[in-house]
């Protein structure tokens, strides 16, 4: 027992610590306990990474005992994508650590960072982490776009970030050029994570935003069409100071040798990434039609993820997860209420075999 001289331990914690919303990743160990079923939840890629990829990770490995460098010739190829300079480039620890830099760059405690709801969970959670509060504005119940009046309206002086999600997770709809330059010209940090835009090339990332609005930011993720979630690694295209900001915040070597060899590897690989996409896609085609021949609505699926509005069963996201995981054996993702609307939820192509069970569970359960 500790002595009784001693405070309680969470009494030396920051006040916002444990009150901070948690992201959870529990799902985690669920799928990685029980492998027969099929991971279409997370947002992850299923095609593992290519021989090419995974041997310059391991001869990347044979030089472990030595510190990593800062990446020069990475970051020229990451810069060579955007039509930028590696000065515009800071690399990071897969986009979660992009998250936790961006709130603590611009942050702290009393200010305001704003979003919409729904989002991706792990921003309101870093934000809380820095003792700030999260604003988020409710999508237009019509169809689930930014409401980007409200979402003005609710600008103060205490807002001191913004998010932009483009494809919006988990809605998976884009942004209108027009609205994101509002966002802007508002001349607060912005940050247009564009994790999902390479499943939708058609769709330019917005580096050109970069020349007039030194406030905003890109972030990326080699987590999903480059398929390295268990790798870690994603980077910042900014303006250099910005940029340099990014490089302070991050830990030094934050990146390991094996991530920069894999990410180097597959960057040098393009035909890999567009397999890839394409799978995911295929798949996205096939999932809409079954879907949609039940009466379900799937949103354009933009990214490797499909929001479903299932509502038409009468069924709730949770009673759908559930039956998903115990007729087909698939993990797939309930979805918080969106304007009461309890039957949302959301799906990742998987394995072949794991879309077969998905599509036969699609014509079992929702029935003729």
């Amino acid at each position: 027992m500790p002595d009784e001289k001693f405070k309680d331990v969470k009494d030396l914690f920051q006040p916002w610590v444990m009150e901070a919303p948690q992201y959870s990743i529990a799902g985690c160990d669920v799928a990685w306990e029980h492998p027969e079923l099929g991971r279409m939840f997370l947002n992850e890629n299923p095609i593992r990474p290519s021989q090419a990829v995974i041997d310059a990770a391991m001869e990347a490995l044979t030089k472990a005992n030595w510190y990593p460098d800062r990446m020069l010739r990475l970051r020229r190829k990451l810069a060579d994508l955007h039509g930028v300079g590696p000065e515009n480039i800071a690399v990071a620890n897969g986009s979660s650590e992009t998250i936790d830099a961006m709130m603590r760059i611009f942050m702290k405690p009393g200010d305001e960072f704003m979003c919409s709801v729904p989002t991706f969970e792990m921003f309101p959670s870093r934000a809380g982490l820095c003792g700030c509060t999260t604003v988020q504005i409710p999508l237009r119940e019509s169809d689930l776009q930014y409401d980007v009046d409200a979402m003005l309206a609710a600008v103060n002086e205490k807002t001191k970030l913004i998010l932009i999600i483009n494809p919006n997770n988990p809605t998976g709809i884009f942004i209108d050029d027009a609205d994101l330059t509002k966002f802007c010209e508002l001349g607060i940090p912005l940050c247009v994570d564009e994790a999902y835009l390479d499943y939708h090339p058609q769709v330019e990332a917005k580096t050109a935003l970069l020349e007039k609005y030194p406030h905003v930011f890109l972030s990326h993720t080699f987590s999903k069409a480059y398929g390295l979630a268990g790798v870690r690694f994603g980077y910042v295209v900014a303006h250099p100071d910005l940029a340099e900001a990014f490089d302070r915040m991050f830990l030094p070597w934050n990146v390991s040798l094996m991530a920069m060899a894999a990410a180097e590897a597959i960057l040098d690989n393009p035909s890999e990434i567009e397999e890839k996409v394409r799978y995911n896609n295929k798949w996205m085609d096939i999932f809409v039609k079954e879907l949609e021949a039940k009466g379900l609505k799937p949103f354009p699926p933009h990214g490797n993820y499909m929001l479903v509005d299932g509502s038409v069963t009468g069924k709730t996201s949770q009673e759908i997860v559930d039956a998903a995981k115990d007729m087909a054996h698939v993990l797939i993702k309930t979805i918080k209420p969106i304007h009461g609307n309890n039957s949302y939820f959301r799906v990742t192509p998987g394995a072949p075999d794991d879309n077969e069970r998905f599509v036969g569970f699609i014509r079992t359960y929702f029935g003729s």
